[in-house]
């Protein structure tokens, strides 16, 4: 018996992020502060939920995925779902109890979904919100402004080289890259935006009201006809183009190739696209090569970026338990001791992108194969209580330059954490049930979620922006001055290495939303050149 089948693809790319993609409302069954904590809540269990079975399926390999992409999709169909395969898609993407439905047709309609939409809708606007045109173009004139202080500032500094008054000129031009440097994070922010499309077979009949929906509240492209019975080929180019397109080129061939008899039974493709790409607040050096040391403990070289002084950072480091280690402030000149904690413990770094907006979090154990540990422990609950310890410090900061591709098969994550239905033909005992998408009764041409394939890059480096150089005028590094003019006590600036196995978050500050997910384990795998 032939089934129709649905395949799922979405992508993201260059840090790439969420933005752009939900539209609006529900009605006023609650707004504001509660709708974007709930979503932001479910979204981060499931993120951690998932990473949990992937970190599995992929042992030992490097992993970059996108939470948010995944949910949204998959909220998508849970829109179309009905009965026990909308109740496990619903538990599965962390729906919060206040989102269950309870009367008259909960049965057929666990999920209140209308607020499950609004509550998305409401988060997107959250992480949206920046500043207007106007302001943009005000404080980029007084960029300019500053840019000729600074420029005049150095070139006094430089013809009074080796002169008395040199000191204070140097001081001068210090104080002109501060401010420009505090001007720059003001303008040109990171870009971030979500797109979805649905590529329906021509010959099958989605219902009115889910075009309508998904439409009102993703803002999707709408419904493209394509001609996957006679001509897969050409509409697998079609849709892999779209993805280049949304994704800045950076995810490509997405959608395979598939014998003729097994792309017949295809009827619905859903394209969730993301992309992100971000400047550092303050950006690295130049990365050199240094030892990497991999969790069995052989080392390789790879790029590593440098940045002394970080000042935008928020640090701290723990122990095994995820107990505070009380990081000192001032040491004694030539002190090793009691500045971090054993090698079962690990440290902790949120760096901002610029327009303060997103962020990225490191987290680095201090042993080489310690980052298992750390997954075992870490869930949405305990990311938050580490980060509320975190705290504003200096900061130096040692991180691989690398970019990362990683292509995962979701489906076996994705019933190992419960759904399962939606993956059942219907024709079987506890099909999937997705009535509410598809027009057609007949079982054989009822639709189930064939598979779920993510495919995501990232690109971590100095950034090239133009602040680079400018930054790091007359910062020191590690400290220069001879051991008898220390004082009794000096400042103590923690170090943190990325020289072995992390994890790293992207995450919206404001609405404490992660928005990817990634491990590092050894940087010659999966460059994504």
């Amino acid at each position: 018996m032939r089934m129709t089948r649905v395949l799922v693809f979405w992508g993201s790319a260059t840090l790439a992020g969420l933005l752009g993609g939900l539209g609006g409302g529900a009605g006023e069954l609650f707004a504001g502060e509660d709708s974007v904590r709930y979503a932001a809540r479910a979204n981060n269990d499931f993120s951690f939920d998932l990473y949990s079975q992937l970190a599995k399926q992929y042992a030992g390999k490097n992993l970059f995925f996108s939470p948010c992409s995944i949910s949204i999709a998959l909220t998508i169909m849970t829109e179309g779902a009905r009965g026990q395969t909308a109740m496990e898609m619903g538990k599965v993407l962390r729906f919060p109890e206040v989102m269950r439905e309870t009367g008259t047709g909960a049965e057929l309609m666990p999920w209140r979904m209308p607020l499950v939409h609004r509550c998305l809708a409401d988060l997107r606007a959250r992480i949206a919100s920046r500043d207007d045109e106007a302001a943009q173009a005000a404080s980029r004139i007084e960029i300019a402004r500053l840019r000729k202080e600074f420029g005049a500032a150095e070139a006094i500094a430089h013809r009074l080289q080796g002169r008395p008054q040199y000191a204070e000129a140097r001081q001068a031009a210090e104080q002109a890259a501060a401010r420009l440097n505090e001007a720059l994070t003001k303008v040109d922010q990171y870009e971030i935006f979500i797109a979805n499309a649905l590529w329906a077979e021509k010959t099958c009949p989605l219902l009115d009201e889910y075009v309508n929906t998904i439409a009102k509240y993703y803002k999707t492209a709408g419904v493209f006809q394509a001609d996957f019975k006679s001509n897969y080929p050409a509409e697998r180019v079609r849709i892999n183009k779209w993805i280049e397109n949304k994704t800045n080129k950076r995810i490509s061939d997405l959608v395979p190739e598939r014998p003729a008899e097994q792309a017949s039974l295809l009827r619905l493709v859903l394209t969730n696209a993301i992309y992100f790409k971000g400047e550092w607040s303050e950006p690295f050096g130049e990365a050199v090569p240094r030892a990497f040391t991999l969790a069995g403990g052989e080392e390789t070289k790879t790029p590593i970026m440098q940045v002394s002084g970080l000042k935008v950072g928020r640090y701290g480091a723990f122990n095994a338990d995820g107990s505070v280690f009380d990081t000192p402030v001032m040491i004694r000149p030539g002190q090793t001791t009691g500045l971090y904690p054993d090698k079962k413990g690990f440290a902790m770094l949120e760096m901002p992108y610029k327009g303060d907006g997103l962020s990225m979090v490191l987290l680095v154990p201090f042993a080489a194969d310690g980052l298992a540990a750390i997954e075992k422990k870490l869930n949405a609950t305990t990311l938050a209580n580490l980060l509320a310890r975190l705290r504003n410090r200096q900061t130096h900061v040692l991180l691989p330059k690398f970019k990362l591709q990683t292509g995962c098969d979701m489906k076996p994550a994705l019933q190992a954490m419960g759904m399962v239905r939606a993956f059942t033909p219907p024709v079987l005992p506890k099909g999937a049930s997705f009535i509410g998408m598809c027009a057609s009764r007949d079982p054989a041409k009822r639709l189930y979620i064939w598979e779920v394939l993510h495919k995501a890059f990232v690109e971590v480096n100095e950034t090239g922006t133009e602040v680079v150089g400018v930054t790091v005028a007359g910062s020191g590094i590690f400290g220069e001055s001879g051991r008898a003019e220390l004082p009794p006590l000096e400042p103590f600036t923690p170090v943190l290495n990325a020289d072995r196995p992390f994890l790293f978050i992207i995450r919206d500050i404001r609405t404490a939303c992660i928005i990817f997910v990634g491990r590092m384990m050894d940087p010659r795998e999966d460059t994504g050149e």
